[in-house]
């Protein structure tokens, strides 16, 4: 008899997690990710994105500067349009951090969306040196 009641009690478990999850919404677009990229742990480069599904509020590129100064700009990249939006090049010290973001309020095509940090050589070439990329999918 208990056996029985434990396979209904299982049962009833295992019908109410199916309903829940054919009740779930979309996928949440909300994701962040940073990385040290090619700078040797000097610049953390991240990217934060707020949304639900394809619907993105905000978008935030940063990077952060650890050790010694460097001439820096930071991008958002992506299948969208509106990008890339990227600041200028600026010294950044050590203990800095430089932003840009974008504020779409809608649904943004699906793909990888990236922050990208560049560094200015003594040249005036540029360097990629951190990508830190999240995916946006329904």
């Amino acid at each position: 008899m208990r056996l029985t009641r434990l396979k209904i009690g299982l049962l009833a478990a295992a019908v109410c997690t199916t309903a829940l999850s054919v009740g779930a919404g979309p996928a949440p677009a909300s994701s962040s990710g940073c990385t040290l990229g090619s700078s040797s742990g000097n610049v953390v480069t991240c990217i934060s994105i707020l949304g639900e599904g394809l619907f993105v509020s905000e978008m935030t590129a940063s990077a952060d500067v650890v050790d010694s100064a460097r001439k820096i700009q930071v991008c958002l990249k992506g299948p969208s349009s509106s990008l890339p939006r990227c600041t200028d090049f600026q010294t950044v010290k050590p203990g800095g951090t430089i932003v840009v973001q974008w504020f779409p309020n809608r649904d943004v095509p699906a793909g990888t969306y990236c922050a990208r940090t560049w560094r200015q050589n003594s040249d005036g070439s540029h360097t990629l040196i951190g990508q830190a990329c999240e995916d946006v999918h329904a």
